[in-house]
């Protein structure tokens, strides 16, 4: 689906225990309900993302850290490795950062729901009324499940190592012919055992259609922890240029 596992989380297991957890299916495997896959499905395919024929486009991009800004450089083009370089950073801070664009990214590039969470025996959970909508549990290894409301995934839900961690979307924006993508949400992440919370993330994304595309503008995360400050940090993407279709000219510079 468009919203994953954070990087907070996943650098707490092993790549290869990340890879079995998410493709292995439960040893009690439940059956399948159609109604719960058709749901999923439908919000999977109502997702805004990139047109299969998208080429790719490159930016400049600024990251701010509490106040203080960095420059780099994006380049994605479908079929290759995307390029993120950042100047003066220091590799922390550049690690969150490119993890934040190929994770703006990756959630545009779409996918076969058949080949993804379509995989796992989907069963719907008590239908309780939730303000987030009805539950779709996946049977997976991750104990994962999401909500959907009005053809939407509204909230994402999995468990990994000690974290078990929710992603709730308080706001989309409704983009062509009455797709969506996610314009507000938040990450809380809680002790797997005792509930506890742990830290919350608030993300704000914005979008704007260039080139046939939609691409992000901007990024802003705001991270409630034990320090009494939330730590503030955002990126935002500027210069974009549309690559050209291979053997065609270039395009003209996106507004």
């Amino acid at each position: 689906m468009q919203l994953s596992v954070p990087r907070r989380v996943a650098r707490l297991i092993p790549i290869a225990t990340l890879a079995l957890s998410v493709h292995a299916f439960a040893a009690d495997e439940p059956k399948a309900d159609p109604a719960a896959y058709a749901l999923l499905k439908g919000a999977h395919d109502n997702r805004q993302v990139m047109p299969d024929n998208f080429p790719g486009f490159s930016a400049d991009v600024t990251f701010s850290n509490n106040g203080k800004d960095f420059k780099g450089t994006l380049r994605y083009k479908r079929g290759e490795e995307s390029q993120v370089k950042f100047d003066g950073l220091d590799k922390d801070s550049s690690d969150w950062a490119t993890d934040q664009v190929m994770s703006i990214i990756g959630h545009r590039r779409g996918g076969d729901f058949a080949k993804g969470d379509g995989r796992f025996p989907l069963t719907l959970g008590p239908d309780d009324g939730n303000a987030f909508g009805r539950l779709v549990n996946l049977n997976d290894k991750l104990l994962s499940n999401y909500r959907v409301r009005d053809n939407r995934v509204t909230e994402v839900t999995r468990t990994m190592g000690e974290t078990r961690f929710t992603i709730s979307v308080i706001q989309t924006q409704t983009t062509d012919g009455g797709k969506y993508l996610p314009q507000h949400f938040v990450v809380s992440y809680r002790d797997a055992k005792s509930g506890a919370l742990q830290e919350v993330q608030a993300f704000r994304d914005a979008y704007s259609q260039m080139g046939g595309a939609w691409l992000p503008l901007s990024r802003t995360v705001v991270t409630f922890d034990k320090e009494t400050t939330p730590h503030m940090r955002s990126l935002r993407f500027s210069n974009v240029q549309i690559l050209p279709v291979t053997g065609a000219p270039a395009t003209a510079k996106a507004p």
